[in-house]
């Protein structure tokens, strides 16, 4: 069965937090309220797989000159199967059409992952409203391990 990338509805919260609950428990990713989500539910995306959805990503908007890819999760048994590849490559796509000068950039403890999708490692004090906005409340902030790349177009 085809998996299709749309954005997301309200209906769509209980979903997209069973999909980010996992990995949100892990500390792979930040965790989301109902509410959170709701609020920034325009920068959401899902994929749907028959009447489910399996897989997750959404951006923060920085301005015309910066986003960010976040939330990117896709339910186990879906791993491995390029979902997460389709959906960073969605969002891209959709990012660079609307802005096409912005830089795109991800955080994550995955840089791997990224650096196959066209990502390339940068030091994260290139990126000072990213370490304003969420850093700065993050547990995590002065021993933090995740690696911070830019979209290289």
């Amino acid at each position: 069965m085809k998996h299709t990338i749309r954005p997301a509805l309200k209906e769509d919260i209980p979903s997209i937090l069973d999909v980010l609950q996992p990995f949100a428990s892990e500390g792979i990713i930040l965790p989301r309220t109902s509410e959170e989500i709701l609020d920034s539910l325009q920068y959401f995306f899902v994929s749907e797989k028959g009447d489910g959805i399996c897989g997750v990503v959404s951006y923060h908007d920085y301005g015309p000159k910066l986003k960010e890819i976040r939330s990117l999760a896709v339910l186990q048994g879906e791993t491995g199967k390029g979902l997460g590849s389709a959906l960073v490559q969605w969002v891209s796509e959709y990012l660079i059409q609307q802005c096409p000068d912005s830089k795109i950039f991800v955080l994550t403890y995955s840089p791997e992952f990224f650096k196959k999708l066209d990502f390339k490692e940068v030091d994260k004090d290139l990126l000072p409203e990213k370490i304003w906005k969420d850093c700065q409340n993050c547990p995590y902030r002065n021993h933090c391990t995740e690696t911070a790349l830019i979209l290289h177009r």
